[in-house]
């Protein structure tokens, strides 16, 4: 298991006797929210676990630990190594002696299940009671105080303040990553057109997005973006980029009630792969990415059992979306419309205002508040007020995102004055 950290308060005899006693620790997460032990006694926190007794695994220990502590019961099929923790102290229990003990942090699960607590007597004396938090950094604040005013254990408390700020980032990016799946699962609640009789799952969709990000995640961009603008200035992800894409089409669909035209499959899909020619056109320089997007996203669709016209349709909206100048045809195609306005709404409002600012510091890293004001008034704005949208959705969904960037800058330009 990787260390994460050591807790070494050197406030012992180095060459006095060392006690060992390793300990397992439980991350738990339900519904948005983080299982902890409360400290009523010294108002701290901690999470569920404890020490490993003779001829238990670590995670025999945490099971119990977890259950004597708080009453639930971990599914042990869920646990997960997070990382570990080497605490050196004196030991309280011989003053000339050296306590040391190894920490294992696990994520895992709880079932409904809720048993009666049996604590250990000093779990009593401190008054221990589970609670749900949602979030762990705002538990440092508390475990800071408890080490000033020097109640409990000050070593303890300060390994698991810091393992709070740790776990914190790992389980906000595990939940983004669960939504986010979710949402891409979603899509399939959504049936026109089936494939070989069946309508498409959400297994489709993620193995799409999968496929799609092998052939994209080594490449970043090709510093496209606008005047002024090289999103390569900060490693931009055209991945990423593809996947608020089709959060966008999906946005913009929802919102249309005449949906005469529109194939939601098909334009689903075709944002899924709208960028996938990236990589191929930047090793080659041969032809445009939409271009170098057609034979990738045919033989990915052939393969997987779409019928060949379905195919060259989809093919069709992938290779055409860069042609933006087609936006304001009156006989263009709701889908290809559809994509191309999805395309554009990415990158600006509120996401442009932010990567404008990595673009400024990326540039100069002494770059001031001035220097970010500057080139939100010089690029950020007016690309926003030059919206290329053509239907009342986009327009509706681009107004918005101008209403943000106009908002913020006057803000900003107000923070920054005299």
């Amino acid at each position: 298991m990787r260390e994460l950290f050591t807790v070494d308060k050197k406030d012992y005899n180095p060459d006095g006797p060392v006690f060992r006693r390793p300990s397992a620790r439980a991350i738990i997460e339900r519904d948005g929210k983080v299982l902890v032990m409360h400290s009523r006694k010294y108002d701290y926190y901690k999470f569920p676990g404890g020490g490993i007794e003779q001829g238990e695994t670590p995670e025999q220990a945490l099971v119990r630990e977890v259950r004597e502590e708080s009453g639930y019961i971990v599914k042990p099929e869920t646990i997960e190594e997070y990382g570990s923790v080497l605490r050196r102290n004196i030991d309280d229990k011989n003053p000339d002696g050296i306590f040391e003990q190894q920490n294992y942090y696990y994520f895992c699960d709880i079932g409904e299940e809720r048993v009666p607590i049996v604590q250990e007597d000093y779990e009593i004396e401190e008054a221990f009671e589970p609670v749900w938090v949602e979030f762990l950094t705002s538990l440092t604040r508390c475990n800071r105080e408890a080490i000033r005013r020097g109640g409990g254990d000050a070593a303890l408390i300060e390994r698991e303040m810091r393992v709070f700020d740790m776990a914190d980032e790992v389980l906000r990016k595990r939940r983004f990553e669960r939504e986010e799946r979710e949402a891409i699962e979603a899509l399939a609640l959504i049936s026109t057109a089936p494939l070989n009789g069946r309508p498409l799952s959400g297994t489709d969709y993620l193995d799409m997005i999968e496929y799609v990000r092998s052939v994209l995640e080594p490449v970043q961009t090709e510093g496209e973006g606008g005047v002024g603008v090289h999103k390569l200035e900060f490693g931009y992800s055209r991945f990423e980029h593809s996947k608020r894409v089709l959060g966008w089409s999906k946005r913009l669909y929802d919102r249309t009630e005449d949906k005469t035209g529109l194939r939601y499959e098909d334009l689903m899909i075709a944002t899924i792969f709208h960028d996938v020619g990236r990589s191929e056109s930047a090793r080659t320089g041969l032809m445009s990415h939409a271009a170098a997007g057609v034979p990738i996203t045919r033989e990915y669709l052939l393969a997987h059992g779409f019928p060949e016209d379905r195919t060259e349709y989809i093919c069709g909206l992938v290779g055409a979306h860069s042609d933006k100048w087609r936006m304001t045809e009156p006989d263009i195609d709701r889908n290809l419309l559809m994509l191309m306005e999805a395309d554009y709404l990415d990158d600006m409002g509120a996401l442009g205002l932010v990567m404008d600012t990595l673009i400024v510091r990326a540039r100069n890293e002494k770059a001031t508040f001035y220097d970010c004001y500057n080139h939100f008034c010089r690029y950020t704005l007016p690309m926003q007020y030059d919206s290329p949208m053509v239907t009342p959705e986009g327009k509706f969904f681009w107004d918005e995102k101008t209403e943000i960037v106009q908002r913020f800058v006057d803000l900003i330009r107000r923070d920054i004055s005299v």
